[in-house]
């Protein structure tokens, strides 16, 4: 009873208390449990968790991208991304085309500061972009376009902005728009607090609407020199240590905002919200091989890039003194980033006329959990294309639905299909499609629906495909989780290749052999034709290939552009075992069915990563042996076993 009072009470206090200024801090990817409030091992984030000791925390906050530019489209229209088809992080007009993505946010897009801005709020947004302008991209809107009164910019946006990179100064100006300032990457944080700051002084006496997108935690992580000292001995990863003092002045920053609005007297005026647009990085490109990538995502599987909670679901924490209760852990609500738009304007008194994607949740930050009453959606990348992302072991499917505790993922053409109990399996590690066939199947039926309605179709009869087939190739000990393009059908002993089906890797995710590793491939082979592909792995350039020639088996490799060939004597009938391999020393050999039928010796080893996937039953890219792509494989393919005992 006592809570029901207090609830009703602070329902009744915000009626009747005046709108308040509204600070959204969004952080650059940022995991679950970066916070010590939620969880970081190593570190305190002492400003962030007195936000979390006088505010909400909500444990169920979703964006709706696990990269940087459709979180923030969301989080600024209350939309989904794919309506305004921007599905992932821009970047040059070559790219966003190749990836059939516009160039910027559409300014014609409901945007919150717009609503805002005509129910009398001052608007201004601080920090990173990344909605279009920059690069190549001259045509951009500026961040006036879509209701802010001022702005100070950085990464991937017009107008007056902060230029880090003393190489891309003149290209920067070149592009016009605004004024340049440049700064040393270290600083970004604090100039972009302190503009924050002057903003809001400027405007303490009428609303306003502050949004703070620091640039940080985003690696490559660049500490002051000598902060990460301090770190050094809770860790022994360099990567944590620099994480850690990034972190450590990021929180300092947000306890600088903090402290001027308390100041300000605008502490019982003002509510802050604070987030993320995805989870922490451990892209290639920022972590070598065997590297441990710094960030945490607490109990849950997947990192940047990838659909598992992991990648999607941030601490999220919302402070208003006197309005929202203090202390407050909501474990129950499922909240999503394309809320926040209605839920601001509820507060603010500005109507919202369109159409939103978004639920208000007022009542959640108020703190009365309730029920979404909507399940979400998720959506990684183009449906027919994959995007190059992290370790191999986060990475997920391209769509995905939450409703309740059941989470659904799938792919386009119902391959990966993956269902998880999130209530009692919160790290999925258990999918239950195969028991909850039915539940699996409404769900891939509402997330057509959705597609659909994002302007994209699944694959015509898309279902979701039962797993085994995805799971029966092994590189080493290790599962490789092939996309399947086609109409396979099989267990996990075989593969059934119809002609017009074919499974494909990604290179990103293949296993690494440059520099002169051994590999080794077995499988059993039942061919229906004397000619097609088995598998192919690179292009002629580098690669290495297992194909019939008119009956005769082929072992095809390529190294630095010098293809060698092994061959079978003879036209082999029926079904067949076989055994391809290549040595660090060049050595190549073919068996069938345990009998050596060819031997020979390449000239150089591979010094360069194949550059195409791999493909079983078709080769679609450049061709590495001596036959004409696709060259479609028609047959059975039975225990397919790469291997590469020196090599990952």
């Amino acid at each position: 009873m006592t809570q029901i009072f207090l609830t009703i009470l602070f329902a009744v206090s915000v009626q009747a208390a005046p709108r308040p200024n509204i600070l959204f801090i969004f952080i650059d990817d940022m995991g679950f449990a970066d916070p010590s409030c939620f969880g970081n091992p190593m570190m305190k984030t002492p400003h962030i968790d007195r936000l979390a000791r006088e505010g909400i925390k909500l444990t169920n906050f979703y964006v709706t991208s696990p990269i940087c530019s459709p979180s923030r489209v969301s989080v600024t229209t209350g939309q989904y991304h794919g309506r305004w088809g921007i599905h992932s992080y821009l970047a040059s007009r070559a790219a966003n085309a190749s990836r059939g993505m516009k160039n910027f946010l559409d300014p014609d897009a409901p945007t919150t500061a717009r609503k805002l801005k005509a129910a009398g709020y001052a608007t201004g947004h601080f920090g990173k972009w990344h909605m279009g302008g920059g690069r190549d991209v001259d045509d951009a809107p500026l961040p006036q376009a879509y209701g802010f009164n001022e702005s100070l910019v950085s990464f991937e946006g017009l107008g007056d902005r902060l230029c880090f990179n003393p190489k891309g100064l003149e290209k920067a100006r070149a592009l016009g728009h605004g004024k340049v300032i440049p700064c040393e990457r270290i600083h970004r944080t604090r100039i972009q607090a302190d503009y924050a700051i002057e903003f809001i002084r400027r405007n303490k006496d009428q609303p306003f609407y502050v949004r703070y997108f620091p640039n940080d935690v985003h690696a490559a992580h660049l500490p002051a020199p000598g902060t990460e000292e301090k770190y050094k001995p809770v860790s022994d990863n360099p990567y944590d240590w620099k994480f850690l003092a990034v972190l450590e002045n990021m929180d300092h920053q947000i306890g600088r905002l903090i402290d001027e609005i308390d100041k300000l007297g605008l502490r019982e005026k003002t509510l802050i919200v604070f987030t993320s647009d995805n989870g922490p990085t451990d892209g290639a490109k920022k972590y070598l091989e065997g590297d441990t990538p710094a960030g945490f995502t607490g109990p849950y599987r997947g990192r940047k890039w990838s659909l598992y909670e992991g990648g999607i679901r941030m601490p999220f924490i919302a402070r208003w003194p006197g309005r929202i209760p203090a202390g407050v852990v909501d474990d129950r609500s499922i909240v999503s980033a394309v809320d926040l738009s209605p839920t601001f304007c509820k507060f603010a008194g500005a109507p919202v006329k369109e159409n939103l994607d978004g639920l208000d949740r007022s009542d959640v930050l108020l703190g009365e959990p309730s029920e979404r009453g909507r399940p979400l959606f998720w959506q990684y990348g183009h449906p027919h294309s994959v995007l190059k992302g992290g370790k191999a072991e986060h990475l997920s499917p391209t769509f995905a639905l939450r409703e309740g505790p059941w989470k659904f993922l799938m792919n386009p053409d119902g391959s990966e299909a993956q269902l998880y109990d999130l209530q009692n399996d919160p790290g999925e590690t258990s999918n239950l499609l195969q028991r909850e066939s039915k539940r699996a199947a409404n769900m891939a039926a509402q997330l057509g629906r959705w597609t659909a309605d994002m302007g994209y179709d699944l694959d015509r009869n898309a279902k979701p495909a039962e797993p085994g087939p995805m799971n029966a190739v092994l590189a080493g000990n290790q599962l490789l989780n092939f996309n399947n393009h086609g109409g396979v059908a099989g267990n996990l002993k075989a593969f059934v290749f119809d002609g017009d089906a074919w499974l494909d890797l990604p290179a990103f995710r293949a296993p690494k052999i440059a520099g002169g590793r051994n590999l080794q491939v077995k499988g059993r082979i039942l061919s229906r034709s004397d000619s097609g592909v088995i598998f192919a792995h690179g292009g002629a350039e580098n690669g290495y290939s297992v194909y019939l020639d008119r009956g005769k088996l082929c072992f095809a490799a390529c190294a630095n552009g010098q293809r060698v060939v092994v061959a079978s004597p003879n036209p082999i009938a029926g079904a067949f075992d076989f055994e391809a391999s290549w040595s660090s020393r060049g050595d190549m050999f073919l068996k069938v069915n345990k009998k050596l039928v060819g031997k020979a010796k390449t000239r150089t080893l591979i010094q360069k990563e194949p550059a195409d996937s791999i493909q079983i039953g078709a080769d679609l890219g450049e061709s590495v042996g001596a036959y004409r792509s696709p060259s479609l494989f028609e047959g059975t393919i039975e225990n397919l076993v790469f291997k590469y005992p020196n090599g990952s």
